[in-house]
């Protein structure tokens, strides 16, 4: 019995509580709600951006006027097919083309901002105006790149693999600095998988025929041992492809003298004789009854200096050899010298 009354007697107290309540709620001023501040301008975070078909960015609303108004906008785009936008300023661009994507303010319609999109076709392939060429030391030309297909972006860059023997700037331009080979590789900015490349050939420049004093056939032969120096082995296995005519190229000690040859005279072409009054620095004198060649580095009197080629399965500068002691072993000179 003293339950069931307990029990009575907490439902009303809590009808009480429940009523008291509704009544004071009733009576409660009412909360007064603010009315959003109206947005006068708006700014995105782009103006203007480029995208390739595939990509996306996000715009956002970057500032607000006044401060303290909403920076809830609404996005819409003028060409579904280039580019779409969602609810959250997501652009996704579609095709190659240009659209326009606006935002306006949610409270004050009037209030717009846009960002114009241009739309590019993804690279698929580069083409150069040449896939080899060959220079001349000093020479250049002008790389040039088409991108394909022609809606995609057609920005390129240039790299040389070594830059001592050729080098390009960032319009295509290439110049050959010194003899020997290396690849010019252009690669799409835009999709940097895709590449081409193109083979350089540098050979050695034509010596004007005005500047061949011996001083300077001799500084341009000197200039060689840095790469065939002192005691470098050079057999009759070693073969060189000489530019002086006559022959087509040389083994062992001929193929070294012919490539001292090209190092002074470029691409002019020899003759050969016998005279051996008129030898000079930078001929080639065949000597040891024609089993022997040697290129002249000076001529001192009756004394010759020279570099030779597989002098003991080597290569050796400055020997010296008496001219009317060896005299009688010459069998012919090829010089280069035009007159």
């Amino acid at each position: 019995m003293k339950r069931q009354q307990f029990r009575n007697f907490k439902k009303v107290v809590a009808a009480f509580i429940i009523l008291a309540l509704v009544v004071t709620g009733l009576y409660m001023n009412p909360v007064e709600t603010q009315a959003a501040v109206k947005a006068t301008k708006i700014t995105l975070n782009a103006k203007s951006r480029e995208l390739t078909v595939g990509k996306s960015i996000t715009l956002k609303v970057k500032s607000v006027t006044p401060k303290n108004a909403s920076k809830a906008v609404t996005w819409k785009t003028s060409n579904k097919k280039v580019a779409t936008v969602n609810s959250k300023g997501k652009v996704t661009a579609k095709k190659a083309g240009s659209a326009t994507i606006t935002a306006v303010s949610k409270t004050n319609k009037k209030v717009t901002a846009t960002c114009k999109i241009k739309v590019y076709a993804k690279v698929n392939k580069i083409t150069l105006n040449y896939t080899s060429k060959k220079l001349k030391e000093g020479e250049s030309f002008t790389l040039k790149a088409t991108v394909s297909p022609k809606k995609a972006k057609q920005d390129v860059t240039y790299r040389s693999a070594d830059t001592t023997v050729a080098t390009v700037n960032s319009n295509g331009k290439v110049t050959a600095k010194k003899t020997g080979s290396t690849t010019i590789t252009v690669t799409s900015k835009d999709n940097n998988k895709v590449s081409t490349t193109c083979k350089i050939t540098v050979q050695q420049a034509a010596v004007p025929t005005g500047t061949l004093t011996p001083k300077k056939v001799y500084a341009s032969i000197i200039a060689m041992k840095s790469k065939y120096p002192e005691g470098m082995p050079w057999t009759n296995d070693n073969f060189y492809a000489w530019k002086g005519g006559i022959y087509y190229g040389g083994y062992g000690c001929a193929g070294f003298a012919f490539a001292m040859s090209d190092a002074a005279f470029g691409e002019l072409p020899a003759k050969k004789h016998t005279d051996f009054s008129k030898i000079r620095v930078g001929d080639i004198l065949r000597i040891n009854n024609d089993t022997h060649s040697v290129i002249i580095l000076a001529i001192d009197g009756d004394t010759l200096t020279i570099a030779e080629g597989n002098f003991n399965s080597s290569i050796h500068w400055g020997r010296k050899l008496s001219i009317s002691e060896s005299k009688s072993s010459w069998t012919y000179v090829l010089t280069r010298y035009p007159d």
